[in-house]
C-alpha cells in the first residue's frame, strides 16, 4: 500500500468546532483518532504532523496528551509578538514543512491529506498535485474556503469533519437527523452502494461509524511505550476471560478484526518484540507447534511490565477513590496526573517526574481507549477540561479494585527495581505512604492493616527500618499476579458430586444408625470408576434394567 503523510492545522480544527457546535467538544483524542483512521484507510501513515498555536495549547489542556498517545509530532507555533496575537502563522509552518517533506525528505509519499480549509493552502495544493500525488482535504464544511471548495483540480477529494466526528452537535444548514445520533450502527458493507451527494461543488462520502483504531502504529515494536500498551491489552482481555494464558491467535483476533490485516500484522510484531524482551510470555502446550497456539501472558516479573501495571493500578484507584465521596467525575488533569506525578519512586525504567508524567499520561489515554475510563470535556471560565470517571464492571476497573492489588504490584514493582543479591520481598514502610497515600487516601492505614491480617504481608524490620514483608503464596498475591482465573473467588471449583453418588457412598464406620452425616467434601471424594454398558442392557447384563440384588448379596424376587 502507498504512504500516507498527514497535515493538520489543529487551530483551524479547534476554532471551527467552538465555532460551528454547540454543547460540549468531544474529546482531543477521539477527535485526532477519527482523522487518523480516515487517512489510515489509504495506507500507513508514516508522517504526522500536528501543528498548533501556543493560545490554542492553553485552552485545550489534553492536547499534548493526545497527540503523544496517537504517535503525532507536536509542533508548537508562538502566536504573540510585542503582546499583539499573530493570526495565520499556523498555515505557514504547515506549508513549509510539507514543502520540505514534497522535495526533499520523503519524495517517495504518494497520498498527502491535508486537515485544514483556508485558502491558503491552494498553492500547496497544487505544488503537490503537480508531482503526481494525490491531495486529500479534511476541514469544516462552514469553514472550506471556496477556491479549494470549487476547483477540483487543486484536490482529490474532500472529507468533512462533520462526517468524520458526528458526535458533536454540528450547527450547520441541512444537518442530517443521523449526524447528531452517536450510537447509531454503522451501515452495511454489503449494502448497495449509495450515490454521493454533492454539497456546494465538494463530493461528500456516506458517513461510516467512526471507532478507534484498535492498533495504530505509532512507534517501532520494541519501544517502551508499544510494550506498555501490549501488555495493557493482554492484561485486559486476560482479567475479562478470567485465565491464566490465552492463544496467540484469539488475542489478536480479539483485538484487531480479521478485516484489518495490517493491522493485525502491526499486533504481531510487537508481540514478537515483547517475547524477544521478555515482556510477554509465551508457551506451545501439548504437541501444538503452531504460531497462533502459543499462549501468551504478561511478565509480570519484567521491570517494564511491573511498572506500567503499577501505575495503571494506581491511576484507576485514585479514580475510583476520589469519584467515591460523593463526587461523579473529576478533573482528569487537577484530580489524577498532577497528584500522582508529585510522588517520588524508588527507580523504574521512568525516571524524574517529567517522564513519569509522561508515563502516567499514557496509561490514562490507554485505560481511556480500552474503555475503562471514560470522559468528558467541559468548559470552566473559559477553558476546556476532560472530566473523568470509572466504567463500572470493566474488567481493568474490577481488577483495580481487588482489596490487595495496589499493595501487591507495589510489592512488584519494588522487587523489578532490586539489584541482583538485594532483598526483593521486603518494601519499607515510607513508599507506602509515598506511593499509595494519594491513591487509597484516609483508608490507606485499613487497607494495609487489613492487608496483614489477612496474611498478605507482615511487618518486618530490615536494619533500623520498619518495613512489610509480602506473602507470595498467598491467594491473593497469586491471583493479582497472573492467577486471573481465581479473580473475585470465581476460579473453577472442584466437580461436584451428583445426588446418585453421594447416596452410594459407603457410610463410615463410626457412624451412628438414625443419624444423618456430613456431606464428603468433593475433592477428596474417588469418582467411581466407569463400567462400559451393554449396547441394550437386559437381565444378568451389566449396566442392564434387571432386578438389583438386595444389601444380602440374594437375587431378589
Amino acid at each position: 500500500m502507498p504512504d500516507v503523510a498527514l497535515l493538520i492545522d489543529w487551530e483551524n480544527v479547534y476554532y471551527t468546532l467552538r465555532q460551528h457546535t454547540t454543547g460540549p467538544l468531544p474529546s482531543t483524542l477521539s477527535i485526532l483518532q477519527a482523522i487518523l483512521q480516515k487517512a489510515a484507510e489509504f495506507g500507513p501513515v508514516r508522517v504526522k504532523l500536528a501543528i498548533f498555536g501556543q493560545e490554542v495549547a492553553a485552552q485545550d489542556e489534553t492536547l499534548l496528551m493526545a497527540l503523544e498517545f496517537t504517535g503525532m509530532e507536536p509542533i508548537a507555533v508562538a502566536q504573540r509578538m510585542s503582546g499583539r496575537l499573530l493570526k495565520g502563522r499556523s498555515d505557514a509552518v504547515l506549508i513549509t514543512r510539507a514543502l520540505k517533506l514534497l522535495y526533499k525528505e520523503r519524495q517517495d509519499i504518494d497520498y498527502w491529506f491535508i486537515v485544514s480549509g483556508d485558502r491558503d493552502l491552494n498553492a500547496l495544493c497544487k505544488a503537490i498535485k503537480d508531482e503526481d500525488k494525490h491531495v486529500y482535504l479534511i476541514a469544516g464544511d462552514k469553514s472550506l474556503a471556496n477556491e479549494l471548495r470549487d476547483s477540483p483540480y487543486l484536490r482529490d477529494d474532500v472529507f468533512l469533519l462533520e462526517d468524520l466526528i458526528p458526535q458533536a452537535r454540528w450547527t450547520r444548514t441541512a444537518l442530517r437527523a443521523d449526524d447528531t445520533q452517536v450510537d447509531k450502527p454503522a451501515l452495511p458493507a454489503e449494502g448497495p452502494r449509495r450515490t454521493p451527494q454533492r454539497r456546494g461543488g465538494v463530493r461528500v462520502r456516506g458517513r461510516a461509524e467512526p471507532h478507534v483504531p484498535a492498533v495504530v502504529p505509532t512507534a517501532s515494536p520494541e519501544s517502551d511505550k508499544e510494550q506498555r500498551r501490549l501488555a495493557v491489552l493482554l492484561l485486559d482481555q486476560l482479567v475479562a476471560l478470567h485465565a491464566r494464558a490465552m492463544a496467540r491467535g484469539d488475542f489478536v483476533t480479539s483485538v484487531v478484526p480479521l478485516s484489518q490485516k495490517e493491522a493485525s500484522s502491526v499486533l504481531e510484531q510487537r508481540i514478537d518484540a515483547g517475547i524477544d524482551q521478555g515482556t510477554v510470555l509465551a508457551k506451545l502446550e501439548g504437541r501444538a507447534r503452531a504460531k497462533a497456539k502459543q499462549m501468551l501472558a504478561p511478565n509480570m516479573s519484567s521491570p517494564l511490565v511491573a511498572e506500567t501495571v503499577f501505575h495503571l493500578v494506581r491511576v484507576l484507584r485514585r479514580i475510583d477513590t476520589v469519584t467515591s465521596k460523593d463526587t461523579r467525575r473529576i478533573p482528569a488533569v487537577e484530580a489524577v496526573l498532577d497528584p500522582l506525578s508529585r510522588a517520588d519512586q524508588p527507580g523504574g525504567l521512568a525516571r524524574g517526574r517529567s517522564q513519569r508524567r509522561l508515563l502516567l499520561e499514557t496509561l490514562f489515554n490507554i485505560a481511556e481507549e480500552r474503555g475503562a475510563i471514560q470522559t468528558e470535556q467541559v468548559e470552566r471560565e473559559g477553558r476546556q477540561i476532560t472530566m473523568c470517571w470509572l466504567a463500572e464492571g470493566h474488567p481493568l476497573v474490577v481488577y483495580a479494585r481487588q482489596p490487595a492489588a495496589s499493595i501487591v504490584h507495589l510489592f512488584n514493582f519494588v522487587a523489578s527495581t532490586r539489584a541482583k543479591g538485594e532483598r526483593i520481598d521486603w518494601v519499607n514502610q515510607a513508599l507506602f505512604a509515598e506511593l499509595l497515600s494519594r491513591v487509597e487516601g484516609d483508608a490507606l492505614e485499613s487497607t494495609m492493616r487489613r492487608a496483614v491480617e489477612r496474611g498478605v504481608m507482615r511487618i518486618e524490620e530490615h536494619g533500623k527500618k520498619s518495613g512489610f514483608v509480602i506473602d507470595q503464596t498467598h491467594d491473593e498475591v497469586r491471583t493479582i499476579l497472573g492467577e486471573f482465573d481465581r479473580l473475585n473467588g470465581e476460579a473453577r471449583p472442584a466437580p461436584a458430586l451428583a445426588a446418585g453418588e453421594l447416596e452410594a457412598l459407603p457410610a463410615p464406620a463410626d457412624a451412628t444408625p438414625g443419624v444423618p452425616t456430613a456431606a464428603p467434601d468433593a475433592a477428596a471424594v474417588v469418582p467411581r470408576k466407569r463400567t462400559r454398558r451393554g449396547r441394550r442392557g437386559g437381565r444378568g447384563r451389566r449396566g442392564g434394567q434387571g432386578p438389583k440384588k438386595a444389601a444380602t448379596g440374594e437375587a431378589a424376587d
